[in-house]
């Protein structure tokens, strides 16, 4: 199994408020957060949940094969308060999702703590989408468990959270949970298998003033030549460089990860 990362500030943004690295300590592993814009200092608590959550998994090791969704949030969460102060920052640079991605035994799992998604190719080359949003682009912050003010203005509004999967044969579906589900996906990966956990930047493609979808795009990304090494970082840097040729460009920041599983040689 290996690993690779691949990060850009959006068009719009002065500071990339997304973080993302990956590993194989205890276990192969990505981890991303996504700083919300409309708070301070976000960048920081992306960084900081981040590296907390690999923390957790490390500490964790012996329990990975049944990680309780919760445990991990709010253990990282109450940790990222702590660090967060200790820095001279206020809870609120906390606003940031979360994914944490780990391979063991044969299986991805998946956790997602806001939006963002999970894009599955297969080994004929069939891509799968499939992303977690939320009503108003307004995503549960795993901070809301720690500030009982913005938690209670969050749950007046009765949101709700979409889980849409897209298909290679274009098929749709849809369900509509509330906030609070759980987002936990496990993957059985075959070889030659890529999963790509990223953030909701995927869905921020612009070409002039038009939208260009994660259906449109996610074709060109996982269209490797080879997978030696920095396969991602190398087909997504020259793929950016191509976009901005042709005037595409993503308003959001963009972080994505990959797993990919190959025969030993």
């Amino acid at each position: 199994m290996f690993t690779d990362t691949f990060i850009e500030i959006g068009s719009q943004h002065k500071v990339c408020e997304d973080y993302i690295i990956s590993g194989n300590d205890p276990v192969p592993y990505v981890i991303l957060s996504d700083g919300c814009s409309t708070s301070d200092n976000t960048e920081m608590g992306s960084r900081i949940l981040s590296l907390l959550a690999r923390q957790f998994l490390r500490y964790n090791a012996d329990d990975l094969h049944d990680l309780d969704y919760w445990k991990l949030g709010s253990w990282v969460i109450h940790n990222a308060e702590q660090t967060a102060r200790h820095l001279g920052l206020s809870r609120s640079c906390l606003t940031a999702t979360l994914i944490v991605a780990y391979y063991i035994d044969g299986n991805l799992r998946v956790m997602m703590y806001g939006d963002g998604s999970v894009v599955t190719v297969g080994n004929m080359g069939s891509i799968e989408i499939t992303s977690i949003e939320y009503e108003s682009n307004a995503p549960y912050y795993l901070v809301y468990l720690i500030d009982q003010f913005r938690h209670d203005l969050y749950e007046e509004k009765s949101p709700m959270k979409t889980i849409k999967t897209i298909y290679g044969d274009s098929s749709v579906n849809e369900e509509t949970v509330a906030y609070d589900q759980p987002s936990v996906f496990n993957i059985n990966m075959n070889l030659n298998q890529i999963v790509l956990p990223m953030s909701d930047g995927i869905d921020s493609f612009l070409h002039g003033q038009e939208r260009q979808s994660a259906e449109q795009i996610m074709p060109l990304f996982v269209n490797f030549k080879n997978t030696k090494g920095e396969f991602l970082k190398r087909r997504l840097n020259k793929q950016m460089k191509s976009f901005a040729k042709s005037g595409i460009h993503h308003f959001d920041d963009l972080s994505i990860g990959a797993f990919l599983k190959i025969e030993e040689q």
